[in-house]
């Protein structure tokens, strides 16, 4: 964690939970630290802890096999607030629902909507909002190949923009569409595949996103959904500069600039962040906000069914990765996040993207969404200080009771110690995700799923590839 502002120091408080004992395969050995890691809390600052809980697909079951769970009473167990609609793998993809771009885009018979409205029902049935991603799953990546393809694409977009905000979806919640993302990836051969060049996507987004402004001046629009490469490489760096420049120099709007980041290390967060932030501000685009559109750990497909794929994808060291990465998000001024993703689509592959098996067990990067959730029902974000270069990322906020939610991960692999300091609470409690935890059925709530401890005094132990949420009522 970096210092934020200089705290206001009420009074010294300790406190100590009993440790977990780590699971010889995922946790480390590793003695704690002998100092204990000092946190401060301090008065609340201007900000507001971020509602950073989207997710990427679901609630309806992913894949073809019919004991693949829906995900709706947990999505809500969850809070997720948006639903990224990226590789359905076939609905609400624009190759399926207008497959053939030399048709009329006035035309309705130009459209196939069936399997995409039922898609997008289940996801306002399920209490979330709709991130319109426009453009193509994985599987289905068209691209259009000529001018009068682009030209029937952006009608087309402006149509299909239409149909899932003047339909009444029984919820009538159509009219609570606010994104709309162009495309996704297009840095990536998969996404914008050659010989289509970057040129032809910068005029597509500026040509869609100008059309879209122009009927539903209300939404915010943006794009291009970046992969990590637009920040941490050259290369990339020099395809972000172009996309902005193109899009400044045609006036185009840009609400939002969106990007991915698959990554081990939560520092990558930052640097993106703060490589985007500067080159938006460069530009003018001074109230042009950021969304993080899909992110993960970072493993490698040779390695999908290995020890560290696993520990990365299923266990408590990704989740505190993926922690300390939601925290480095809320630090840098993210305004809107959605994970990927919601569920994996066969049980066949353990280590895939989701936070739930397809059966709908969760890993334990859904418990720790969990504690997510609970934090940001403490929005009033409060100073934090900790020792300096201290490998623990830490975030607090208060709700409007006065209770302070603290939000710690460990996402080394040495066991650390911590002490609090700021506050003077009455009951204290830890929630705690980590290898320890058991596998649960699938009908126990995810809440009862995290570990419990209420504690008084010394030092707290937070073990290696662990996440806390530590609770101390006023």
């Amino acid at each position: 964690m970096k210092p934020v502002c200089p705290p206001l120091l009420i009074v010294l408080y300790t406190l100590v939970a009993c440790a977990s004992v780590p699971t010889p395969a995922a946790q480390s050995t590793a003695v704690a630290s002998p100092a204990p890691i000092a946190i401060t809390v301090g008065a609340p600052t201007d900000a507001a802890i971020q509602n950073l809980l989207g997710v990427n697909i679901g609630p309806a079951p992913a894949g073809n096999n019919p004991n693949n769970q829906n995900l709706s009473q947990v999505y809500a167990q969850l809070n997720v607030n948006l639903i990224r609609t990226h590789d359905f793998y076939g609905p609400l993809d624009m190759a399926v629902m207008y497959p053939d771009r030399t048709r009329d885009p006035a035309d309705p018979r130009s459209y196939a909507f069936a399997q995409s409205d039922e898609m997008w029902r289940a996801i306002v049935g399920a209490g979330s909002q709709p991130y319109f991603r426009l453009g193509d799953s994985w599987n289905n990546a068209k691209p259009p190949t000529n001018a009068q393809e682009r030209a029937n694409w952006v009608k087309a977009a402006v149509a299909v923009v239409r149909h899932y905000r003047a339909t009444d979806w029984g919820v009538r919640y159509a009219s609570k569409l606010t994104y709309v993302e162009i495309w996704n990836e297009p840095d990536h051969q998969q996404f914008w595949p050659k010989p289509r060049t970057p040129q032809e996507y910068y005029q597509l987004y500026a040509e869609t996103a100008r059309a879209l402004k122009q009927e539903f001046p209300e939404l915010k629009i943006g794009g291009p959904g970046l992969t990590p490469a637009g920040a941490l490489t050259p290369q990339g760096n020099q395809w972000a500069r172009n996309f902005l420049d193109y899009v400044k120099q045609h006036n185009a709007p840009l609400d939002f600039i969106s990007w991915h980041m698959y990554s081990n290390n939560p520092n990558d967060w930052v640097t993106a962040a703060q490589f985007y932030r500067g080159q938006l501000d460069a530009r003018g685009f001074t109230t042009t906000t950021q969304h993080v559109t899909e992110w993960n750990t970072d493993t490698k497909q040779s390695d999908a069914n290995n020890a560290e794929a696993i520990a990365l994808r299923t266990k408590s060291k990704g989740a505190a990765i993926l922690t300390a990465a939601w925290i480095a998000m809320q630090q840098n001024g993210i305004a809107v996040s959605t994970f990927y993703r919601g569920p994996d689509p066969a049980m066949d592959a353990p280590s895939f993207y989701g936070m739930f098996y397809a059966n709908g067990k969760p890993k334990k990067v859904a418990l720790a969404f969990w504690l997510w959730a609970r934090l940001v029902e403490h929005s009033k974000r409060l100073n934090l200080t900790a020792t300096p270069n201290s490998p623990l990322w830490v975030l607090a906020g208060q709700n409007t009771s006065g209770e302070i939610a603290i939000l710690i991960a460990n996402p080394s692999s040495t066991a650390m110690r911590y002490t609090i300091a700021g506050i003077v609470p009455r009951t204290a409690t830890i929630l705690r995700v980590d290898d320890s935890i058991p596998e649960f059925p699938l009908s126990y709530p995810l809440g009862d799923q995290i570990s419990k401890t209420q504690f008084t005094g010394n030092p707290i132990t937070l073990d290696a590839y662990t996440t806390q949420l530590v609770l101390l009522n006023p």
